[in-house]
């Protein structure tokens, strides 16, 4: 996925096609899937209301992605 487009998209969307960033949120003590706002929120908007650092969040994102799944 594209930067952008990440950044584009609504939470919500994004935990639903992407589980593995739920993973990596919640280890940081977000919980978005929990959130009312997650319908109108964008990742962009999480990392700055949660003081994380977008550019890592998404290197590591990209990273676990990459990752053979242990299925």
């Amino acid at each position: 996925m594209e930067r952008a487009e990440a950044l584009a998209q609504p939470m919500r969307e994004l935990l639903q096609t992407h589980p593995v960033l739920v993973s990596l949120l919640e280890e940081r003590g977000i919980h978005c899937g929990e959130c009312f706002i997650a319908d109108r929120e964008t990742l962009g908007g999480v990392a700055i209301m949660h003081h994380v650092d977008l550019d890592e969040l998404l290197a590591e994102w990209a990273r676990r992605e990459a990752l053979p799944r242990a299925d």
